[in-house]
């Protein structure tokens, strides 16, 4: 995986991981769990994510009650045999116990990691599953889907924003199919050039929900030279997507780097901050009242939460101003805010 220099992308997408292995590792400890690395290898300069994951299990030793399977497929033997070697001196380094068990290998994420799963007894318990393609191939459909098929998987996956481009750009469509699946991917040949990339996100989070993982949101990380990579988060479990959604926002500032929804018609940067700034959500929650004409405030919340990369909270205060400003309007016009609100287009409460 090639970074610019200081890899701020790998030190914000590590804290992530690190923020969601650690939230979600209670709930998991009792019955065992596997993670799951479909690009893993050492990484020059920076601590490898599966350190970083293990030690996360480290902090957890005393409590587990079931066996854990750290799964780790990598491309390159060379950087998977560092690897492992820095596993066996972590290991030793913090008294990982024998019920945390690791299998490394080689080969590429496509044909090797559901089969590996498979040999490690994985898909009988949750699956925590980190697959960073960023500078490799993208992981295809078909592994997505046998990926879903266990007991509870979360996924958070890292792209480079022209994958999703380059195999819809491909003359025939093997590529595209093998990425998206065969449907509406096709259709943005057709598109703007402006309007294609935020198309075959939809698409993509489209395809995550068809492999199993219905709940997905989905974040640009990008640094002070517009270099972005691209972030999803997939899952089956409300619970385990508004957990994400909270680390999201809650992590370290990191000098350099800021988020942004590819499918914001004006590619507004956000800083990471707890309460971060609404723009985006603001224009998202007006194009959505107008749409469809009104609807209870509820259902704002709703699509605030699975369709924006912001938190279902964030809704109301975003419902808040624009109220305030005119541009939507809502009955009753007095009281508090409820979830039984009707919103409205700007004028037109009655």
């Amino acid at each position: 995986m090639v970074e610019p220099a200081g890899g701020v992308h790998g030190a914000v997408k590590r804290e992530l991981l690190v923020r969601l292995l650690d939230s979600a590792a209670p709930a998991l400890v009792h019955g065992g769990f596997t993670y799951a690395e479909g690009y893993a290898g050492a990484t020059a300069g920076q601590e490898p994510s599966a350190i970083a994951a293990l030690r996360v299990f480290g902090e957890f030793a005393d409590r587990l009650r079931g066996p854990v399977a750290v799964v780790l497929v990598g491309a390159d033997r060379d950087l998977l045999d560092a690897l492992s070697a820095q596993i066996a001196r972590l290991r030793a380094e913090i008294g990982l116990p024998a019920t945390v068990r690791v299998y490394a290998v080689p080969g590429d994420c496509d044909d090797e990691l559901v089969p590996a799963l498979e040999r490690s007894d994985a898909f009988g318990a949750p699956i925590v599953g980190y697959l960073d393609a960023t500078g490799a191939a993208a992981p295809g459909y078909d592994t997505l889907t046998r990926l879903s098929a266990g007991h509870h998987t979360d996924v958070l996956i890292a792209l480079d924003p022209a994958a999703l481009t380059a195999a819809a750009d491909q003359p025939d469509a093997g590529a595209g199919d093998r990425l998206f699946a065969p449907g509406a991917w096709r259709a943005a040949a057709d598109l703007p050039a402006a309007d294609r990339y935020p198309y075959l996100v939809t698409c993509y989070r489209e395809t995550l929900g068809r492999a199993g993982l219905a709940l997905v949101t989905h974040v640009e990380l990008v640094d002070d030279d517009g270099y972005a990579q691209l972030l999803f988060f997939a899952t089956a479990s409300g619970k385990s997507l508004d957990r994400f959604k909270d680390e999201l926002w809650a992590v370290d500032e990191f000098a350099g780097v800021r988020y942004r929804d590819p499918r914001d018609r004006d590619h507004a940067l956000l800083d990471i901050s707890l309460e971060p700034h609404l723009g985006p959500l603001r224009r998202a929650l007006v194009d959505r009242v107008e749409t469809i004409g009104g609807c209870p405030a509820e259902d704002l919340r709703r699509y605030t939460r699975t369709e924006t990369i912001y938190r279902a909270q964030d809704a109301f205060r975003a419902i808040g101003g624009l109220v305030a400003a005119g541009r939507l309007s809502r009955d009753p016009q007095r009281g508090r805010l409820t979830a039984d609100t009707v919103i409205r287009p700007g004028g037109s409460a009655r």
